[in-house]
């Protein structure tokens, strides 16, 4: 506390009517609540700044919850975007397999022949006929 503002704590105490002892207490009685209406102040500020601390402290948690949410919402996108291609790969695969397949069998139906005992033959040169033989006789074609 300043020496002015004990002269003025005095002459106030004077002007009250206090004298000796009487102005010794009343000085006394004055700086300590100026120091507490000080400590209070002191207090308060510090209040004032531990909630603004707490706000921005709440204010980044907040912003940073919202950047993993849509980050985890982006990855959840993205894999099931993934898994349709996937998906709409091996649909694609399946077709062309069952197309090359289709083709496999029409291929082979039209590569046989039935020759005249019944029995289906395979000519596996395209364009070229299978030749016919007579039957052939154990006892008599030696």
């Amino acid at each position: 506390m300043s020496v002015k503002e004990l002269k003025a704590i005095s002459d106030i105490g004077i002007a009250l009517g206090y004298t000796g002892d009487e102005l010794k207490q009343f000085v006394d009685d004055e700086k300590m609540r100026i120091d507490r209406e000080r400590e209070k102040e002191i207090e308060k500020q510090r209040d004032m700044e531990e909630n603004e601390k707490r706000r921005k402290f709440e204010s980044e948690s907040e912003t940073k919850q919202k950047e993993m949410e849509a980050k985890q919402k982006e990855m959840e996108l993205n894999a099931q975007i993934e898994k349709e291609r996937a998906q709409r790969e091996a649909d694609f695969q399946l077709k062309r397999l069952q197309l090359e397949l289709d083709a496999r069998v029409r291929q082979s139906q039209s590569n046989t022949s039935v020759d005249g005992s019944g029995h289906h033959a395979v000519s596996h040169v395209p364009n070229i006929k299978l030749m016919k033989l007579p039957p052939f006789h154990e006892e008599k074609d030696d």
